[in-house]
């Protein structure tokens, strides 16, 4: 008895080995075969060797297994061939057994059936959880990013990035469009992504190569000016009037993200069948971008690409994003305009002195660099401006004259207003023959200005007196040197008669 259970076992293992050398070569319905086929040798082993004592118990085997291959059809046609067996080879006509079978069969399937939907549940469970993990992963690391910059092209790079990187949200391509300060129109300021699906899969060629992360792949962006070129330089001829309705200030009024899965073309609203021609857009979802209830634009994400479509999970994996970029993109617009209140002057618009000291430092040239010109211009008889026309005019004189100023240097130079009647521009990289042709062309230009009360001067016009200095004349001079050496030059336009330009 011993050995003929130590053949079974024998073979049995001998069986396994066996069917799992063909397992791996066969496709999964054969293996399923082969497992059956197995199952059916191994009852007619242990039939040859205990003279099929205990067939009827290892018949269940056979069916169990029928029923995890092949399901309640499986196990139906398993116990049909299991009474055949059994009334073949064991002359067994007892037909009650049948039932028996039957329930043994129905029980495996539920029971299957039970394990299969916990085991879905489970991997149900652990991918939401592997998703929720990556993208709190994900707004980490963007909110770090916002956290450490003010800047505002930086925070909308970083926001289009977590979007459509693959270690971010994983869209193909996305949008920004952002209020302006009048609350009139959406201005497209940004997007990132490809124009085509051949560009698309070059971008992912390059990003798989090189396993780019999140943080990574922010930090590219923000140095390849090259970046999403083509896409960009459509982005920012978008400009979208609000006092029409369309499908943005749908999302913008009702304040909640929209879904449009197919444009049609020739149909419906024209913004919307604008972006399908222009970004070659067929299904996009359009995201508020609001904080604290203002308006601060929109976001647009599609997949010009894989062509996935776009669900109602991956809507509400991007509103914590959204949320978030809006309130940023907002702190970073009150911050740049507190900077520009404590930088520019409050009248005329000009940087002020404070912002000028800074900026003199930082062009400043170092050794062996092209010379950096000063202007410094004052308006002639501005106290008897004043006494005759009073302050307020005086006040208009001033923000006239920031004007002519302004109309008047080259697109590199930076006008500043000193204090009181006084003015400064800087020239970079200019040396004092360009810095005296500059000046001469602003001192014309407010001469031949019709000022308010103008004709009350005692030159019957408005007119201002000019010092320019560079640092071409000396080396070795230091900022405040250089500032002295034009209010030198401007004491001296004033000596001889005013409205002259002294270098």
């Amino acid at each position: 008895m011993i050995i003929d259970y130590s053949l079974v076992f024998f073979y049995t293992i001998l069986l396994s080995v066996s069917v799992n050398m063909f397992r791996f070569k066969l496709n999964d319905s054969l293996n399923k075969w082969i497992l059956i086929l197995a199952a059916l040798v191994l009852v007619e082993i242990e039939g040859y060797l205990f003279e099929f004592q205990h067939t009827n118990w290892m018949l269940l085997v056979f069916i169990g297994i029928s029923v995890l291959c092949f399901g309640i059809l499986g196990g139906l046609l398993s116990t049909f061939t299991a009474w055949l067996i059994l009334f073949a080879q064991c002359s067994v006509r007892d037909v009650s057994i049948w039932p028996t079978y039957l329930l043994f069969t129905a029980g495996i399937y539920l029971l299957i059936r039970h394990i299969s939907h916990l085991q879905k549940e489970g991997d149900d469970w652990l991918g939401k959880l592997t998703e929720n993990s990556r993208q709190l992963n994900v707004f980490k690391e963007v909110s770090l990013s916002m956290q450490q910059t003010f800047n505002l092209d930086k925070l909308l790079q970083t926001i289009l990035t977590s979007v459509t990187a693959g270690h971010g949200l994983g869209f193909n391509r996305a949008l920004i469009l952002l209020m302006n300060e009048q609350g009139t129109k959406l201005h497209g300021i940004m997007g990132t992504g490809p124009m085509s699906a051949e560009e698309g899969y070059v971008i992912w060629d390059r990003i798989t190569k090189h396993k780019y992360k999140l943080v990574e792949l922010i930090e590219i962006k923000e140095k390849e000016k090259s970046s999403d070129l083509k896409l960009n330089e459509r982005v920012k001829k978008i400009e979208i009037p609000l006092d029409e309705p369309n499908f943005l200030t749908k999302v913008l009024e009702g304040g909640t993200p929209l879904h449009i899965q197919e444009i049609v073309e020739g149909e419906g609203d024209p913004v919307l069948q604008m972006f399908g021609r222009e970004f070659n857009m067929s299904e996009l979802a359009v995201f508020p971008l609001m904080s604290q209830g203002n308006k601060v634009g929109v976001l647009l994400i599609d997949n010009p690409v894989n062509k996935k479509p776009i669900t109602a999970a991956d809507i509400d994996s991007v509103l914590p994003l959204a949320n978030q970029a809006a309130i940023a993109i907002q702190q970073s617009r009150l911050y740049m305009a507190l900077e520009d209140m404590a930088l520019k002057d409050g009248l005329t618009g000009l940087h002020n002195q404070r912002s000028f000291q800074s900026l003199l430092t930082q062009f400043w040239p170092s050794s062996g660099e092209s010379s950096l010109a000063l202007i410094l211009l004052d308006i002639d008889y501005f106290k008897h401006f004043n006494d005759t026309n009073g302050h307020l005019l005086g006040n208009e004189i001033l923000v006239q004259m920031a004007d002519v100023i302004r109309a008047s240097i080259r697109k590199n130079d930076k006008a500043f207003r000193f204090g009181g009647e006084e003015f400064v521009v800087l020239l970079p990289g200019t040396d004092k023959d360009e810095a005296v042709f500059v000046a001469e062309r602003i001192r014309s230009q407010v001469e031949n200005t019709t000022f308010t009360g103008g004709n009350k001067q005692p030159a019957g016009r408005l007119t201002v007196s000019l010092g320019v200095a560079s640092t071409g004349q000396s080396p070795t001079l230091t900022p405040l040197e250089l500032v002295d050496i034009a209010d030198q030059a401007l004491y001296q336009a004033k000596a001889a008669g005013k409205n002259v330009v002294v270098s």
